[in-house]
Protein backbone atom coordinates (compact mmCIF):
# COMPACT_ATOMS: atom_id res chain seq x y z
CA UNK A 1 0.00 0.00 0.00
CA UNK A 2 1.10 3.03 -0.87
CA UNK A 3 1.99 6.04 1.73
CA UNK A 4 0.35 9.37 1.04
CA UNK A 5 2.04 12.50 -0.31
CA UNK A 6 1.51 14.10 2.53
CA UNK A 7 2.89 11.23 5.20
CA UNK A 8 6.13 10.84 2.86
CA UNK A 9 7.04 14.59 3.33
CA UNK A 10 6.32 14.86 7.02
CA UNK A 11 8.26 11.89 7.47
CA UNK A 12 11.38 12.88 5.55
CA UNK A 13 11.17 16.28 7.05
CA UNK A 14 11.19 14.51 10.96
CA UNK A 15 14.18 12.72 10.02
CA UNK A 16 15.94 15.97 8.74
CA UNK A 17 15.34 17.50 11.67
CA UNK A 18 17.37 17.47 15.13
CA UNK A 19 15.42 16.47 18.32
CA UNK A 20 16.60 19.75 19.41
CA UNK A 21 16.87 22.81 17.22
CA UNK A 22 19.45 25.27 17.71
CA UNK A 23 19.02 27.90 19.64
CA UNK A 24 21.37 30.84 21.19
CA UNK A 25 21.71 30.11 24.91
CA UNK A 26 20.04 31.73 27.86
CA UNK A 27 21.21 33.14 31.09
CA UNK A 28 19.99 34.41 34.82
CA UNK A 29 21.67 36.49 36.73
CA UNK A 30 23.34 36.31 39.73
CA UNK A 31 24.45 39.22 41.39
CA UNK A 32 27.27 38.33 43.51
CA UNK A 33 28.64 42.08 45.50
CA UNK A 34 27.77 45.50 45.91
CA UNK A 35 27.98 48.36 43.55
CA UNK A 36 31.50 49.40 41.68
CA UNK A 37 32.36 45.73 41.84
CA UNK A 38 33.53 43.56 39.49
CA UNK A 39 34.21 39.42 38.75
CA UNK A 40 37.01 38.15 37.25
CA UNK A 41 37.08 34.33 37.31
CA UNK A 42 34.98 31.66 37.88
CA UNK A 43 35.80 27.67 38.25
CA UNK A 44 34.14 24.60 37.56
CA UNK A 45 32.20 24.50 41.19
CA UNK A 46 30.65 28.32 40.02
CA UNK A 47 33.33 29.59 42.48
CA UNK A 48 33.86 33.48 41.48
CA UNK A 49 36.25 36.16 42.39
CA UNK A 50 36.81 39.83 42.07
CA UNK A 51 37.03 42.62 43.90
CA UNK A 52 34.80 45.32 45.52
CA UNK A 53 35.43 48.29 47.11
CA UNK A 54 39.10 48.16 47.45
CA UNK A 55 38.95 44.30 49.16
CA UNK A 56 38.82 40.70 47.39
CA UNK A 57 36.34 38.43 47.92
CA UNK A 58 35.75 34.57 46.69
CA UNK A 59 31.96 33.47 46.50
CA UNK A 60 30.12 30.18 45.77
CA UNK A 61 26.58 31.28 44.99
CA UNK A 62 25.32 31.93 48.26
CA UNK A 63 28.31 32.85 50.58
CA UNK A 64 30.79 35.55 50.09
CA UNK A 65 34.56 35.28 51.55
CA UNK A 66 36.07 39.18 52.24
CA UNK A 67 39.84 38.44 51.68
CA UNK A 68 40.86 41.47 52.86
CA UNK A 69 42.19 44.64 50.84
CA UNK A 70 42.94 43.76 47.04
CA UNK A 71 41.50 42.01 44.22
CA UNK A 72 41.24 38.41 43.63
CA UNK A 73 41.94 37.87 39.88
CA UNK A 74 42.19 33.91 39.30
CA UNK A 75 40.45 30.48 41.00
CA UNK A 76 41.04 27.19 40.69
CA UNK A 77 38.88 24.40 40.71
CA UNK A 78 40.29 23.33 44.29
CA UNK A 79 38.64 27.11 45.49
CA UNK A 80 42.38 28.40 45.42
CA UNK A 81 42.42 31.93 44.63
CA UNK A 82 45.44 34.40 43.79
CA UNK A 83 45.33 38.07 43.31
CA UNK A 84 46.97 41.50 44.58
CA UNK A 85 47.07 43.19 48.00
CA UNK A 86 49.09 46.90 48.06
CA UNK A 87 52.05 45.91 46.22
CA UNK A 88 52.29 42.68 46.31
CA UNK A 89 50.47 39.02 45.21
CA UNK A 90 49.02 36.98 47.28
CA UNK A 91 47.84 33.43 47.26
CA UNK A 92 44.71 31.62 49.47
CA UNK A 93 44.81 28.02 50.06
CA UNK A 94 42.17 26.75 52.64
CA UNK A 95 41.70 29.45 54.57
CA UNK A 96 45.52 30.25 54.56
CA UNK A 97 46.91 33.54 52.80
CA UNK A 98 50.71 34.01 51.62
CA UNK A 99 52.45 36.79 50.40
CA UNK A 100 54.18 36.85 46.46
CA UNK A 101 56.49 39.10 46.58
CA UNK A 102 59.28 40.04 44.42
CA UNK A 103 62.07 43.07 43.81
CA UNK A 104 59.55 45.52 43.57
CA UNK A 105 55.96 45.93 42.74
CA UNK A 106 53.65 42.59 41.45
CA UNK A 107 50.52 42.07 39.77
CA UNK A 108 48.85 38.62 39.62
CA UNK A 109 46.99 37.57 36.14
CA UNK A 110 45.85 33.88 37.35
CA UNK A 111 46.43 30.06 38.25
CA UNK A 112 45.65 26.94 37.13
CA UNK A 113 45.10 23.55 38.70
CA UNK A 114 48.19 23.01 40.04
CA UNK A 115 48.35 26.07 42.13
CA UNK A 116 50.97 27.82 39.53
CA UNK A 117 50.45 31.51 39.46
CA UNK A 118 50.99 33.87 36.75
CA UNK A 119 51.52 37.77 36.73
CA UNK A 120 54.15 40.44 36.08
CA UNK A 121 56.78 42.00 38.73
CA UNK A 122 59.16 44.43 38.31
CA UNK A 123 63.07 43.28 37.78
CA UNK A 124 66.77 44.21 38.71
CA UNK A 125 67.85 46.26 36.06
CA UNK A 126 70.36 48.99 36.06
CA UNK A 127 69.77 49.83 32.47
CA UNK A 128 66.28 50.16 33.23
CA UNK A 129 64.41 51.01 36.41
CA UNK A 130 60.99 50.40 34.55
CA UNK A 131 61.52 46.77 33.63
CA UNK A 132 58.82 44.56 34.15
CA UNK A 133 58.72 40.51 33.44
CA UNK A 134 56.65 38.35 33.21
CA UNK A 135 56.48 35.11 36.04
CA UNK A 136 55.20 31.88 37.15
CA UNK A 137 55.27 31.19 41.06
CA UNK A 138 54.53 27.68 43.00
CA UNK A 139 54.97 26.82 46.18
CA UNK A 140 57.65 30.05 47.22
CA UNK A 141 59.26 29.49 44.21
CA UNK A 142 59.62 32.27 41.36
CA UNK A 143 60.45 31.88 37.73
CA UNK A 144 61.26 34.65 35.73
CA UNK A 145 59.92 33.84 32.05
CA UNK A 146 61.50 37.17 30.29
CA UNK A 147 60.43 39.06 26.81
CA UNK A 148 60.88 38.93 23.54
CA UNK A 149 63.74 41.27 22.95
CA UNK A 150 62.27 44.41 25.07
CA UNK A 151 62.39 44.89 29.20
CA UNK A 152 58.46 44.42 29.88
CA UNK A 153 56.20 41.52 29.78
CA UNK A 154 53.07 40.70 31.77
CA UNK A 155 51.05 37.29 32.14
CA UNK A 156 47.84 36.93 32.03
CA UNK A 157 46.79 33.18 32.28
CA UNK A 158 48.13 29.40 32.67
CA UNK A 159 46.69 26.00 31.43
CA UNK A 160 46.69 22.57 33.24
CA UNK A 161 49.72 22.18 31.18
CA UNK A 162 51.72 24.58 32.48
CA UNK A 163 51.36 26.87 29.39
CA UNK A 164 51.21 30.36 29.66
CA UNK A 165 50.01 33.56 27.52
CA UNK A 166 50.22 37.28 28.51
CA UNK A 167 51.87 40.36 26.09
CA UNK A 168 55.49 41.20 25.57
CA UNK A 169 57.00 44.26 24.11
CA UNK A 170 59.37 43.26 21.20
CA UNK A 171 61.19 46.83 21.33
CA UNK A 172 60.20 49.87 19.69
CA UNK A 173 61.23 53.02 21.98
CA UNK A 174 58.80 55.29 23.00
CA UNK A 175 56.12 53.28 23.35
CA UNK A 176 57.02 49.55 23.50
CA UNK A 177 54.15 48.18 21.98
CA UNK A 178 53.21 44.75 23.25
CA UNK A 179 52.62 41.72 20.98
CA UNK A 180 50.95 38.25 22.37
CA UNK A 181 53.19 35.16 23.17
CA UNK A 182 53.02 31.46 24.29
CA UNK A 183 55.41 30.56 26.90
CA UNK A 184 55.67 26.46 25.96
CA UNK A 185 58.15 24.36 26.79
CA UNK A 186 60.38 27.12 28.90
CA UNK A 187 60.35 28.77 24.81
CA UNK A 188 58.48 32.67 24.69
CA UNK A 189 57.02 32.26 21.21
CA UNK A 190 55.07 35.53 19.05
CA UNK A 191 52.15 33.40 18.99
CA UNK A 192 51.09 36.17 15.68
CA UNK A 193 52.04 39.32 14.03
CA UNK A 194 49.52 42.24 13.90
CA UNK A 195 49.68 45.37 11.74
CA UNK A 196 49.49 47.73 14.70
CA UNK A 197 50.53 48.00 18.47
CA UNK A 198 49.48 46.97 21.69
CA UNK A 199 47.89 43.51 21.35
CA UNK A 200 47.73 40.49 23.94
CA UNK A 201 46.97 37.57 24.58
CA UNK A 202 44.66 36.69 27.83
CA UNK A 203 43.96 33.38 28.11
CA UNK A 204 44.84 29.91 27.66
CA UNK A 205 42.48 26.61 27.59
CA UNK A 206 44.23 23.42 28.30
CA UNK A 207 43.73 22.54 24.60
CA UNK A 208 46.56 25.71 23.64
CA UNK A 209 43.56 27.64 22.18
CA UNK A 210 44.64 30.95 22.65
CA UNK A 211 42.42 34.29 23.02
CA UNK A 212 42.79 38.37 23.21
CA UNK A 213 43.18 41.30 21.59
CA UNK A 214 45.17 42.67 18.28
CA UNK A 215 45.04 45.46 15.99
CA UNK A 216 43.95 43.16 13.52
CA UNK A 217 42.49 45.67 10.61
CA UNK A 218 42.81 49.51 10.54
CA UNK A 219 39.57 50.41 11.58
CA UNK A 220 38.43 54.06 10.80
CA UNK A 221 40.68 56.72 12.55
CA UNK A 222 41.42 54.71 15.63
CA UNK A 223 44.69 54.85 16.12
CA UNK A 224 44.85 51.53 18.12
CA UNK A 225 41.59 49.81 17.10
CA UNK A 226 41.19 46.18 19.37
CA UNK A 227 39.70 43.54 17.46
CA UNK A 228 39.56 39.56 19.92
CA UNK A 229 40.71 37.05 18.47
CA UNK A 230 40.97 32.66 18.61
CA UNK A 231 44.40 31.75 17.72
CA UNK A 232 44.34 27.69 17.12
CA UNK A 233 48.00 25.69 16.63
CA UNK A 234 49.10 28.80 14.76
CA UNK A 235 45.54 29.82 12.88
CA UNK A 236 44.44 32.98 13.79
CA UNK A 237 40.14 34.09 13.58
CA UNK A 238 39.44 37.68 13.80
CA UNK A 239 36.45 36.66 15.93
CA UNK A 240 35.18 40.58 15.13
CA UNK A 241 32.50 42.34 17.34
CA UNK A 242 28.74 44.12 16.64
CA UNK A 243 27.21 47.26 15.31
CA UNK A 244 30.58 48.22 14.10
CA UNK A 245 32.19 48.82 17.14
CA UNK A 246 35.99 50.07 17.50
CA UNK A 247 36.66 47.49 20.25
CA UNK A 248 36.99 43.87 21.24
CA UNK A 249 38.35 42.13 23.72
CA UNK A 250 38.58 38.61 24.04
CA UNK A 251 39.34 37.65 28.20
CA UNK A 252 38.12 33.92 28.62
CA UNK A 253 38.10 30.80 27.05
CA UNK A 254 36.74 27.41 28.17
CA UNK A 255 38.03 23.46 27.26
CA UNK A 256 34.71 23.99 24.90
CA UNK A 257 36.18 26.82 22.66
CA UNK A 258 33.52 28.87 24.05
CA UNK A 259 35.16 32.68 24.43
CA UNK A 260 33.77 35.54 26.30
CA UNK A 261 34.84 39.03 26.45
CA UNK A 262 33.40 42.67 25.48
CA UNK A 263 32.73 44.78 22.94
CA UNK A 264 32.55 48.43 22.09
CA UNK A 265 32.56 51.67 20.56
CA UNK A 266 34.26 53.58 23.22
CA UNK A 267 31.07 54.55 24.33
CA UNK A 268 29.24 51.50 25.79
CA UNK A 269 30.67 48.03 26.01
CA UNK A 270 28.50 45.39 26.25
CA UNK A 271 29.45 41.46 26.92
CA UNK A 272 29.48 38.79 23.90
CA UNK A 273 29.73 35.13 23.69
CA UNK A 274 31.39 33.60 20.83
CA UNK A 275 31.15 29.85 20.35
CA UNK A 276 30.59 27.44 16.92
CA UNK A 277 31.54 30.34 14.78
CA UNK A 278 28.52 32.77 16.18
CA UNK A 279 28.86 35.77 18.00
CA UNK A 280 26.40 36.74 20.50
CA UNK A 281 25.73 40.06 22.16
CA UNK A 282 25.20 38.56 25.76
CA UNK A 283 22.39 41.15 26.31
CA UNK A 284 20.50 39.46 24.01
CA UNK A 285 20.76 36.40 25.85
CA UNK A 286 19.35 37.92 29.16
CA UNK A 287 15.52 38.31 29.85
CA UNK A 288 15.13 42.28 28.80
CA UNK A 289 12.75 42.84 31.72
CA UNK A 290 15.39 42.40 34.54
CA UNK A 291 17.06 45.97 33.48
CA UNK A 292 20.28 44.48 33.52
CA UNK A 293 23.23 45.77 30.64
CA UNK A 294 25.98 42.86 30.65
CA UNK A 295 28.90 45.48 30.18
CA UNK A 296 31.66 42.16 30.22
CA UNK A 297 32.17 38.94 30.47
CA UNK A 298 36.07 37.82 31.97
CA UNK A 299 35.55 34.14 32.42
CA UNK A 300 33.30 30.80 31.29
CA UNK A 301 33.97 27.49 33.20
CA UNK A 302 33.41 24.06 31.25
CA UNK A 303 29.53 23.95 32.27
CA UNK A 304 29.05 27.44 30.19
CA UNK A 305 28.52 29.55 33.71
CA UNK A 306 30.05 33.42 32.86
CA UNK A 307 31.73 35.50 35.49
CA UNK A 308 31.82 39.36 34.46
CA UNK A 309 29.96 42.81 35.56
CA UNK A 310 26.19 43.88 34.56
CA UNK A 311 25.02 47.41 35.41
CA UNK A 312 20.91 48.64 36.27
CA UNK A 313 19.97 52.09 37.89
CA UNK A 314 23.60 53.74 37.48
CA UNK A 315 25.57 50.81 39.55
CA UNK A 316 27.29 48.33 38.20
CA UNK A 317 27.77 44.97 39.70
CA UNK A 318 30.24 41.46 39.60
CA UNK A 319 27.78 39.03 38.94
CA UNK A 320 27.60 35.32 37.56
CA UNK A 321 25.48 34.11 34.29
CA UNK A 322 23.98 30.60 34.80
CA UNK A 323 22.63 28.86 31.94
CA UNK A 324 18.57 28.34 31.56
CA UNK A 325 18.09 24.58 31.06
CA UNK A 326 17.53 24.21 26.64
CA UNK A 327 14.09 22.54 25.82
CA UNK A 328 12.75 22.50 22.31
CA UNK A 329 11.53 24.83 20.24
CA UNK A 330 8.16 24.90 19.02
CA UNK A 331 8.88 24.03 15.77
CA UNK A 332 11.09 20.81 16.81
CA UNK A 333 7.56 19.72 19.12
CA UNK A 334 5.56 19.79 15.67
CA UNK A 335 7.86 17.94 14.27
CA UNK A 336 8.20 15.34 17.13
CA UNK A 337 3.92 15.31 17.38
CA UNK A 338 4.02 15.19 13.35
CA UNK A 339 5.93 11.86 13.80
CA UNK A 340 4.25 10.23 16.48
CA UNK A 341 1.01 10.77 14.29
CA UNK A 342 2.44 9.29 11.53
CA UNK A 343 3.65 6.34 12.95
CA UNK A 344 0.53 6.12 15.02
CA UNK A 345 -1.72 6.15 11.18
CA UNK A 346 0.91 3.44 9.48
CA UNK A 347 0.05 1.41 12.39
CA UNK A 348 -3.48 1.78 12.15
CA UNK A 349 -3.25 1.18 8.50
CA UNK A 350 -1.21 -2.34 8.75
CA UNK A 351 -3.65 -3.36 11.34
CA UNK A 352 -6.68 -2.65 8.80
CA UNK A 353 -4.68 -4.62 5.71
CA UNK A 354 -4.22 -8.05 7.41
Amino acid sequence: MRTPMLARFLAGLLLTTPLLAAAAPQYTVTVLAGPDSRAWDINLSGQVVGENGGNAWLHDGSVYLDLGAGSARGINDAGQAAGNTGGDGFFYSGGVMTAITHFGATFVGGLNNNGVVVGMAEVEDPENPFARHAYSWQNGVSTDIGTLNGFQSRAYSINDNGHIVGGTDIGGAPNYPLTPFLYRDGVMTEIAVFPGPWSEAMAINDHDQVVGFGNLLPNGGDLYPRTAFLWDNGILTDIGALGGSVYSYALGINNLSQVVGAFDNGLDPHAFLYENGSFYDVNALVDPASGWVIAEANAINDLGQIAGTACRDGSCYAVRLDLVPAVPEPATWGMLLAGCTLVGWRRRKGRAGR
